[in-house]
């Protein structure tokens, strides 16, 4: 329910699949926040409606739009990555061809690859099959009000659910082995319960701060709004945060962040603060606060 000016909007719907595709494309990057590369891709006998790029993990994102509710999201969605996975170079090809680039094969983080359904609705069925821990797949549902007003909720994934039966298809199988989804218990497996407990508490204060989601990749946890807002490096006795603003633009009056700008690093953003105890965190929200602003949805 959306209400503007004390009125409660009318739900109008989009008209039909290409309409929210169209809508889509246009305002990926804010939307999304990825790269929209090309509409109506056709590799092999397929047809994928639209093609993006994750600049942050160097990995490509495929995206379906749907208005209908008897497709089998976990069927499309494996039939669709393992087409990306054995035709690589297609991809690739179509990336260069539009951008003007020239990245290889194995420039791609292929273990990234996702699918996103955009719809706006999905049967229980529907979510059911695909919220499980460790399945690459993002449900996002696009409601269309009045005054041309659209809202984008991603459903999300059930933390009590794990993928641990392995599918009988080949074909399945072979996507799993390649494309790993990451948990936030994969980032606690050489860590202390202390450093646990340290996070559990920072990840509440920064949820807390505003409308933020949390994303697992392979080296930090993305705290994210329209893009990364912070992201979390966890280490056997503390945690890295990297704020996600350029360097110059951070006000930081007791100078707890420091200059990673010209250091490599995995994190998003070219300032790094250590958290080792409650006071850090305290002293680390008013940053996040700065780049929340930056990076809000």
């Amino acid at each position: 329910m959306i209400i503007q000016k004390n009125n409660i909007l009318k739900r109008i719907d989009f008209k039909n699949e290409k309409e929210l595709q169209t809508y889509v494309e246009k305002n990926m990057q804010e939307i999304l926040g990825y790269k929209f590369v090309a509409t109506e891709v056709s590799v092999d006998n397929f047809r994928i409606d639209s093609l993006a790029y994750d600049e942050q993990n160097k990995a490509f994102i495929i995206i379906e739009y749907k208005n209908i509710k008897n497709n089998s999201l976990v069927d499309q969605g494996y039939s669709y990555l393992a087409l990306m996975l054995k035709r690589k170079e297609a991809f690739v090809l179509k990336y260069n061809n539009v951008t003007k680039s020239n990245l290889e094969t194995k420039h791609i983080n292929w273990s990234q690859s996702r699918i996103v359904f955009i719809a706006p609705f999905f049967t229980e069925r529907q979510i059911t099959a695909t919220e499980f821990q460790g399945m690459p797949f993002d449900l996002i549902k696009a409601i269309k009000y009045e005054n041309e007003i659209v809202e984008f909720d991603k459903l999300s994934k059930n933390a009590n659910l794990k993928m641990e039966i392995i599918p009988e298809s080949k074909e399945i199988q072979e996507v799993i082995r390649e494309i790993k989804v990451y948990t936030e218990e994969d980032h606690f497996a050489k860590t202390t319960q202390e450093v646990k407990e340290l996070y559990q508490q920072l990840k509440n204060e920064i949820l807390d701060i505003g409308d933020i989601d949390i994303e697992y990749k392979k080296n930090y946890i993305a705290f994210k709004g329209n893009k990364n807002i912070v992201d979390a490096e966890i280490y056997k006795s503390k945690i890295k945060l990297f704020v996600n603003m350029k360097i110059g633009t951070l006000n930081d009056s007791i100078k707890i962040a420091k200059d990673v700008s010209r250091v490599g690093h995995h994190g998003n953003g070219d300032y790094c603060i250590e958290i080792n105890n409650e006071e850090d965190i305290e002293n680390a929200i008013p940053l996040i606060k700065q780049s929340l602003k930056i990076n809000k949805k």
